[in-house]
């Protein structure tokens, strides 16, 4: 519900229990600053309403569902929402704090970033959209800006203050009105907000990694009619026509994925994620076909022939529930790197504990899919905020079965 009946301060030293120490940065709604729970002692990021729009309700019910939406959300790419309250006349939000940089900030400084890079950081952003997404929350303002990268290379999606929860019949958008950041809004939320899904998160996604790879916006003054008739018509320029080196399936999967037509978008943010991994995008090692060499470490070690790959494929992890059930669980992206008949080689935008286990579809030449249920039996930290899992197979495939595998 909306505060009333009271004007907010400008620049506060403190807010509830924290004393507010560093000023990290400043949105559209509110100002961003260091600080320490008392509690714990632990760094946190406290978001303060800003001075001249906190006395509008409409804005306090925003900063409200901001908190109410991040709160449902825990998923180590999304950034946790910790607390929500009022202090005399300011109003504030509490964050975990992220010792990294935002996206934007790193490609103002950087320039456009290589492949493999930016693909590694929007395949994190899609996984924590994915979770919002089945959980019934559409974040409606993905951009490089709310997308942070910390030192060790894990990507946290930020800022839900324009999410919308499909659950709830609560909405502040009015039909016909535009939210969001104009150069990554997709058509629908440029023309309606109230109806943006998640297609209409998948599309920003997609404009944010077209900027990533590319140095560029894909359209460029989005206020302008001309510009805005060409967003309509999905005339955005290939990604390959400004920097050549892009791969094609990812030109292609981001010229699909910014389809003015919603429903000709992927479905979901981890298929998209899954078109951008079609090839070795991830680890260049010029490998392929199959190799004699000794297996990912089973109990009797035996050796086997492994199939050098690196494609992208949707897994099912049991969360802990004991449920095989797909919709029980959580799905990540994988990307497979090696198969033999006894283990496999996952690369994952999260760790594993040895012994989780998981159900992997592996492509077959001839088309369909051979699933296995792997053992993580080792992990080992990777570049990017990702890590790759050795696994066991609890039922190995045959000779036959492994020659069906699709190998890239």
């Amino acid at each position: 519900m909306p505060f009333s009946g009271f004007k907010p301060s400008a620049a506060p030293l403190s807010v509830g229990k924290y004393r507010l120490q560093q000023k990290l940065g400043r949105g559209g709604a509110g100002t961003v600053y260091r600080s320490f729970d008392p509690k714990t002692g632990q760094p946190v990021a406290v978001k303060v309403l800003e001075a001249h729009i906190a006395g509008n309700s409409k804005m306090q019910y925003r900063f409200a569902q901001e908190f109410q939406s991040a709160s449902k959300l825990d998923h180590p790419n999304i950034v946790r929402a910790l607390d929500f309250g009022l202090d005399g006349s300011n109003i504030y939000l509490v964050m975990e704090f992220i010792d990294g940089q935002s996206l934007g900030d790193i490609l103002e400084k950087e320039g456009r970033l290589p492949e493999d890079s930016a693909v590694r950081i929007i395949d994190q952003v899609a996984q924590g959209l994915d979770y919002a997404h089945r959980r019934k929350i559409v974040h409606r303002d993905v951009k490089p800006d709310n997308i942070l990268v910390r030192a060790d290379g894990l990507v946290k999606l930020t800022d839900f203050g324009l999410a919308k929860d499909l659950s709830n019949d609560q909405d502040m958008t009015r039909p016909a009105s535009g939210l969001g950041t104009p150069h990554f809004m997709a058509p629908e939320q440029y023309e309606d907000a109230k109806n943006a899904g998640p297609a209409s998160d998948i599309y920003a996604l997609a404009a944010t990694l077209y900027t990533a790879l590319t140095g560029t916006v894909p359209f460029d003054a989005v206020q302008s009619l001309l510009s805005l008739a060409k967003k309509l018509s999905g005339e955005a320029p290939s990604p390959r026509m400004i920097v050549p080196e892009i791969s094609e399936h990812v030109d292609a999967a981001i010229r699909r994925a910014l389809d003015p037509e919603p429903r000709k978008r992927p479905a979901t943010s981890l298929k998209f994620a899954r078109l951008l991994a079609g090839q070795s995008v991830f680890a260049r090692t010029g490998k392929s076909g199959a190799t004699r060499v000794a297996s990912i470490r089973s109990d009797d070690r035996r050796e086997a022939v492994r199939q050098w790959k690196s494609h992208g494929t949707v897994c099912v992890v049991l969360n802990g529930s004991h449920s095989r059930t797909p919709e029980d669980n959580d799905e990540w992206l994988v990307i497979v790197k090696d198969v033999s008949n006894a283990g496999m080689g996952l690369l994952l935008a999260r760790r594993f504990e040895p012994g989780t286990q998981m159900l992997v579809p592996l492509e077959r030449r001839e088309g369909g899919t051979i699933e296995r249920w792997a053992e993580v039996v080792r992990v080992k930290g990777d570049k990017f905020g990702h890590w790759f899992h050795g696994c066991k197979l609890l039922t190995p495939l045959t000779d036959e079965e492994l020659t069906q595998v699709q190998a890239r």
